[in-house]
């Protein structure tokens, strides 16, 4: 396949990991945002609402953010979940925003340095003032801090943080040689010697008060630091020093603790940032806090009542503009907000998932609006805008499938507490709930036609994680169980129903794909390979079947008999999801390799390929008007591909 055959091209992306502290950023200039994305970092322009994705290869999320003060390098730490070195890229950001601008895809050569050390989790990263030097912060199980020169990539010195786990790095805003840190139960200021080189320590006194410090920030004339805690408090403390000293001789000035707010916040302080008053020339701090709470605090740590905002989810990042007039939040459930400073009005500048996103389907008739099923919640999503339309919460609990009837009037939903919802498009509420749908959770789900059947509104098939498949009678009053189906041994991961509805199949973990006769709720026929089957779809002519599996394969199947006709390497990694056109001529494929890939069903040949995704991609699914195709992943991404007209 040349490039210049790929018949997708990215249109757009929604989605920020809200959950990394200081995550969020503008750029100095004031023209972009950065942001995390799963393994990848976003660069997106205010104007022109286009992305540019940083992704150095590296399939590990992004753990911590920094920008240098010139705008020149961006550096981004990563974790591991096993016993690995965790990695910092070192971005030449510059280059970045030149190849936006530009419109090129590829950000490989916008990689300066990897730097390998720390072990699991990068806690933090920060560029000195000059951006002569970075400084990264292992996480719990390194706790070492390591200063690296970034113009070669060469660590020039380290040390162990703490004795006790520190959570943040600032260097000073007018020394190149200075930087503080905290962390559980202690602060500290250092010093580099770079003739040694160096690390030289000295800890805050910090009296009788002993405090979990997560954030800092530093005052712009390099007098004081700022620290959140969690126990809702900003602390300010002295952060002058002398200078090194040979060790036989005694402190003259050392770091101290000045005081802190009375008014605690609720759960705790995440974030904090100085801003200087251009009437006064004071320093006030902003404050976020773990309830949603944002708030200015004067230089004597007193809340100004006019300058306090309410925001849905923890507040875990804050960035200043560079016009010093207004600021970026970003919250844990991953929403971020634009905040006027004078006036201290929030703006919602853009909402997404917070959590993993397990499935996507548009209404039968419909190629305006999608639906998304994810953590805690179920939302409706405009093509066009790119907007969130409405929002179904279901706290605590985890929607695994959604589907919408044929005349758009019920969206149905499949939950890790057993349970069956369907709720109204127009409002979000509760149309009715099947308690004990499934003994476990309910893992799979997909809405029937109901034609010939006078006694119901529509029909549903649900797929459950102990291997039964149940096909329900829907209408107003009531929900009855038609049949009960347990050939599976294993989860059934995916359902779908043929176009009259009187049959569906499902595939499951334990290495089948049953075809079941919904009328008479007995199996057709089975499709068996030694694999986890996580999808499959009818042709539209219905005279076979594709399959998705952990074997990496993409299997064809007769639907006469459920032989195997082919099979096609389908990727690197397991195929989670699949989709066809409605004449048949191509299908999509997701997996864990993170790719959306696009297919010829009579060649099996690849005819297009996009890349964007940071994690496994759960599901992909093409609009009914065959134009656009969407697919969702565990980074908690939606991206939203264009189907060129040669794929017609």
């Amino acid at each position: 396949m040349k490039d210049g055959d790929n018949i997708l091209s990215l249109k757009t992306v929604i989605g920020f990991t809200g959950s990394v502290s200081g995550g969020l950023h503008y750029t100095p200039c004031g023209k972009y945002i950065i942001f995390p994305l799963g393994s990848v970092v976003v660069l997106r322009s205010l104007s022109a609402k286009k992305q540019f994705f940083l992704d150095a290869g590296i399939d590990k999320k992004v753990s911590c953010v920094a920008v240098s003060n010139d705008g020149r390098f961006l550096a981004s730490g990563h974790e591991t979940p096993a016993t690995f070195k965790a990695e910092v890229v070192v971005w030449d950001l510059m280059k970045a925003i030149e190849h936006y601008s530009n419109d090129v895809r590829c950000s490989d050569d916008c990689v300066l340095h990897v730097l390998s050390q720390h072990h699991k989790r990068v806690q933090a990263v920060d560029f000195s003032c000059d951006a002569q030097y970075l400084t990264s912060l292992g996480g719990q199980d390194d706790n070492d801090i390591v200063v690296w020169n970034v113009s070669t990539g060469m660590a020039l010195c380290g040390s162990p943080a703490s004795s006790d786990f520190s959570h943040c790095i600032k260097w000073l805003n007018k020394r190149n040689d200075r930087f503080v840190t905290c962390g559980n139960f202690h602060v500290r200021v250092w010093q580099i010697c770079t003739s040694t080189p160096k690390l030289h320590p000295i800890d805050v006194n910090m009296g009788t008060i002993r405090r979990v410090m997560k954030c800092l920030c530093i005052s712009e004339d390099d007098s004081f630091a700022f620290t959140g805690n969690e126990t809702g408090e900003v602390i300010k403390i002295v952060i002058e020093r002398d200078e090194i000293k040979p060790f036989d001789e005694p402190e003259t000035c050392h770091p101290r603790m000045l005081g802190y707010n009375k008014e605690r916040f609720s759960k705790g302080v995440k974030t904090v940032a100085c801003v200087v008053n251009p009437s006064t020339g004071n320093t006030n701090i902003i404050a976020g806090a773990g309830d949603g709470t944002v708030q200015i605090l004067n230089p004597k740590l007193q809340c100004i009542p006019s300058h306090t905002a309410k925001l849905h989810g923890g507040v875990t990042s804050i960035s200043l503009h560079s016009d010093g007039k207004s600021f970026l939040v970003g919250t844990e459930f991953s929403q971020r907000y634009s905040i006027d400073i004078s006036t201290f009005t929030s703006e919602l500048r853009e909402t997404c998932h917070f959590g993993e996103i397990h499935d996507v389907c548009f209404p039968r008739e419909s190629s305006e609006i999608f639906v998304t099923a994810s953590e805690q919640d179920i939302r409706v999503w405009s093509v066009s805008k790119k907007i969130e339309l409405l929002r179904i919460n279901v706290p605590n609990i985890t929607c695994y499938a959604v589907d919408v009837t044929p005349s758009g009037a019920n969206i149905a939903s499949a939950w890790s507490d057993g349970k069956i919802r369907s709720f109204y498009p127009e409002s979000g509420k509760l149309q009715f709930m099947i308690p004990n749908a499934h003994g476990d959770a309910v893992r799979s789900l997909a809405i029937c036609n109901s034609e010939g059947d006078s006694k119901s509104l529509w029909h549903l098939v649900s797929g459950g994680n102990d291997g039964t498949v149940r096909f329900w009678r829907i209408n107003e009053k009531h929900q009855t169980m038609v049949h009960s189906m347990k050939e599976h041994r294993g989860a059934v991961n995916a359902i779908v129903c043929n176009a009259s509805g009187s049959q569906a199949a499902s595939a499951s973990a334990d290495g089948s794909c049953i075809i079941w006769d919904l009328h008479k709720g007995v199996r057709i026929h089975a499709l068996y390979d030694p694999t986890v089957f996580y999808s499959v779809c009818y042709h539209p002519d219905e005279s076979q079947y594709l399959t998705g599996s952990a074997n990496r394969k993409i299997g064809f199947w007769d639907a006469y008999d459920g032989s195997p006709i082919r099979l096609i390497p389908g990727g690197d990694a397991d195929i989670t999801c699949l989709d066809i056109q409605t004449n048949g001529t191509h299908f999509v494929s997701g997996g864990a390799d993170k790719k959306v890939n696009v297919w010829h069903y009579d060649d099996g040949k690849l005819v297009g390929s996009g890349k964007g995704h940071s994690g496994k991609i759960s599901k992909v699914k093409l609009s009914p008007d065959q134009k656009v195709a969407v697919s969702v992943g565990f980074e908690g991404g939606i991206f939203i591909w264009t189907l060129n007209s040669n794929s017609d």
